[in-house]
């Protein structure tokens, strides 16, 4: 994986609570080894024909939900599994309630705690960092598992060892009443296959309902690409030939409230930014799918040019633009297999 432009990865460390932390200004990793070593063991040792999993919940200010959400893993059918709490420095009393559970659940559900706020991506990093799974199944903090969501995205990926990511169909509700909306199918719709599907339709899988094969994952999130940075970490988790699977079942609950990001309409501008800055990444690291990066580009630009009121013209003819040379290097590939 390249690197982060300079961006330095944060460090893993002990707190005086027990937690493990990180900085992100620190300019080398100082895990500690044994415990990393013994946590998986010892939760290995409980069943020992099944690998462990790691559950990778991503947290920030969220105390009305975190609880939910850490019942929902604990309830999983699967064992053996580890709950990796990864906060980013929360200043509402979501650290406490992480804290209560992991003192309920040693061994099982294991804080890693920013001093500071350091984002979404360094957070997400952090969190990769302390899972030792041999899957990693990714949980917003406010976010819900349905029981046997583990089990069956498992059974998915041991019956394939091609398989690099799994995921599935999420209810998408109304925390105020806890209503159903529709399914996350409805909006994005399911695609399988290898990192070219990844790159050319973006994030049709919730992030909330995706599993990776933890040996395909890069090291760590991109640090350029500020919120928006899962994109490019599952399109690196396909990059060694792996697949991309999907289970056609609602395995877990999505949370729509007034604080999701993707609900703020100037945050949703700056979601689209970094996914054409991901697009850039991809181009320049992976020249071999301009055609399929030209392709998305377009798609973001038209989507950008919608929520901008000026300069809309200007986006909307370099998308058309872009189409055509997505278009002209798809034929040119075809024409290239063809002579092969």
């Amino acid at each position: 994986m390249a690197d982060g432009a300079g961006d330095e990865a944060p460090v893993v460390n002990r707190n005086r609570d027990g937690s493990l932390g990180f900085s992100a200004n620190a300019t080398e990793k100082t895990m500690m080894p044994n415990t990393r070593v013994e946590r998986a063991a010892m939760v290995a040792s409980q069943e020992k024909d099944a690998p462990l999993v790691s559950v990778a919940v991503i947290s920030f200010n969220q105390k009305d939900y975190i609880g939910q959400c850490l019942d929902s893993a604990l309830r999983q059918t699967y064992r053996p599994l580890e709950i990796i709490v990864a906060d980013d420095g929360s200043c509402d009393g979501t650290r406490d309630i992480i804290l209560r559970y992991a003192a309920n659940y040693p061994g099982i559900v294991v804080p890693v705690l920013a001093s500071t706020n350091a984002g979404v991506t360094a957070n997400s990093t952090a969190a990769h960092q302390a899972c030792t799974g041999k899957y990693i199944a990714w949980l917003g903090g406010d976010d819900i598992m349905v029981d046997d969501k583990i089990a069956r995205q498992v059974a998915v990926m041991e019956a394939d060892p091609l398989i690099a990511v799994c995921y599935h169909d999420l209810d998408v509700f109304d925390s105020a009443t806890d209503a159903s909306l529709r399914r996350f199918s409805e909006m994005n719709r399911p695609r399988e296959g290898g990192i070219e599907t990844a790159i050319r339709y973006g994030t049709f899988n919730g992030g909330s309902a995706t599993m990776v094969r933890r040996a395909c994952a890069p090291e760590c999130y991109d640090a350029r690409i500020l919120v928006a940075s899962d994109w490019l970490y599952w399109v690196e988790c396909l990059q060694g030939g792996g697949r991309i699977v999907y289970i056609n079942a609602v395995l877990g609950r999505y949370r729509r409230h007034a604080r999701n990001v993707t609900a703020d309409t100037s945050a949703a501008r700056l979601l689209l930014l970094d996914h054409l800055m991901t697009c850039a990444i991809i181009l320049v690291r992976m020249p071999c799918y301009a055609g399929e990066v030209s392709h998305t580009t377009a798609r973001l630009l038209v989507s950008l040019a919608r929520r901008t009121k000026t300069g809309r013209m200007r986006l909307m003819l370099l998308a058309i633009s872009t189409m055509v040379a997505a278009i002209f290097i798809s034929a040119v590939k075809v024409l290239l297999r063809l002579r092969g």
